[in-house]
């Protein structure tokens, strides 16, 4: 398990971020441009805050793109699409055609998944993802279908939160040069314990050869 924890989530998130600033300089430098899929939920908006104010970030050959997304507009508050725009692209000099949101509020829902998958690179360099205290990752949750689901994009019904989302398979998650978990808080010890030992059947277990940005409380059941 390629684990580095820090003391609190703000030194998680930092740390997340540092490491962003890098990879996004050396795929610029090797490929000329820097294409990362960003996550949902609380943990990133710390992230967020620490990027917008990082120097020498390569912003204008940065692509980004969304591991999931809620079956929402652009401007509600549950989309992880208007939380990165409210909370860093607003900030930062990515050109607004390199910005590429999940179209959650497009109908039937399928459309909108087929759509995203057609515009996605070759192979992202950074999949960014988060984990929940049930262990899935972007929306891919556990029992749902989207588990074992082919192609890039899918749309996934949710019953867990009675709703269907957007999200990246495996498949396409796996495929990016680079995976990263950022997981902080207590509420996460028992699941990461779980991927850890190799116990249960959590979705982010899924994933492969992760680096895990993880804070003292998420890692408070590990072994390290």
């Amino acid at each position: 398990m390629n684990l580095r924890v820090f003391p609190t989530p703000q030194a998680t998130a930092d740390a997340a971020a540092e490491a962003f600033a890098r990879a996004a300089r050396e795929a610029v430098t090797a490929r000329g441009a820097f294409h990362v899929a960003l996550s949902g939920g609380s943990t990133p908006k710390l992230m967020y805050a620490t990027l917008r104010e990082l120097p020498d970030i390569p912003w204008r050959a940065t692509h980004i793109y969304f591991g999931d997304e809620r079956s929402v507009g652009p401007d509600s508050p549950d989309s992880n699409y208007g939380t990165a725009q409210h909370d860093l692209l607003s900030y930062v000099p990515v050109p607004s055609a390199q910005i590429h949101r999940m179209e959650g509020e497009r109908r039937p829902l399928e459309e909108a998944a087929a759509a995203y998958a057609s515009l996605l690179p070759e192979r992202l360099d950074v999949n960014l993802l988060g984990m929940g205290d049930d262990g899935h990752t972007a929306s891919l949750f556990p029992g749902t279908a989207a588990l074992d689901a082919d192609g890039r994009v899918v749309a996934n019904r949710v019953p867990q939160h009675d709703t269907w989302r957007l999200t990246m398979t495996f498949g396409e998650i796996n495929a990016a040069r680079q995976r990263w978990l950022l997981v902080t808080g207590a509420n996460k010890a028992g699941a990461l314990a779980d991927v850890q030992a190799g116990r249960g059947n959590h979705p982010v277990g899924r994933v492969r050869e992760p680096v895990w940005f993880v804070d003292v409380a998420a890692a408070g059941a590990l072994q390290y």
